[in-house]
């Protein structure tokens, strides 16, 4: 695998639902069905993130991303290590993920 540099997304409008699927995708995958709260903000870097809050679990922020090729993202920072292997979907279809050494790649 070889690692990608994403785009930050600086410019949110008109693509918080997508957003929201992609983060709603990632956690039922791994939980089934949950109820989540939401919240948008700017990440010291000037990117959008999405926090989600899942009742009895820890939030989890997702950088809000694009790839090389124009397809979304919403990557958990940190990564959970338990979620590396499957990453969590695109909006392409594809399934990103972070490696040992902290690179982005696509997973295969």
């Amino acid at each position: 695998m070889s690692s990608v540099v994403l785009e930050q997304i600086t410019e949110l409008a008109g693509q918080q639902s997508l957003f929201l699927e992609l983060v709603r995708a990632a956690f039922e995958q791994r939980f089934g069905a949950v109820a989540i709260e939401y919240e948008f903000h700017k990440g010291w870097n000037g990117g959008w993130r999405c926090r989600a809050t899942v009742a009895g679990k820890s939030p989890v922020d997702f950088a809000l991303l694009r790839t090389p090729a124009g397809a979304l993202v919403a990557l958990p920072v940190p990564f959970p290590a338990g979620w590396r292997r499957y990453g969590v979907a695109g909006s392409d279809g594809g399934a990103w993920t972070v490696d040992d050494a902290g690179e982005v790649t696509a997973v295969v």
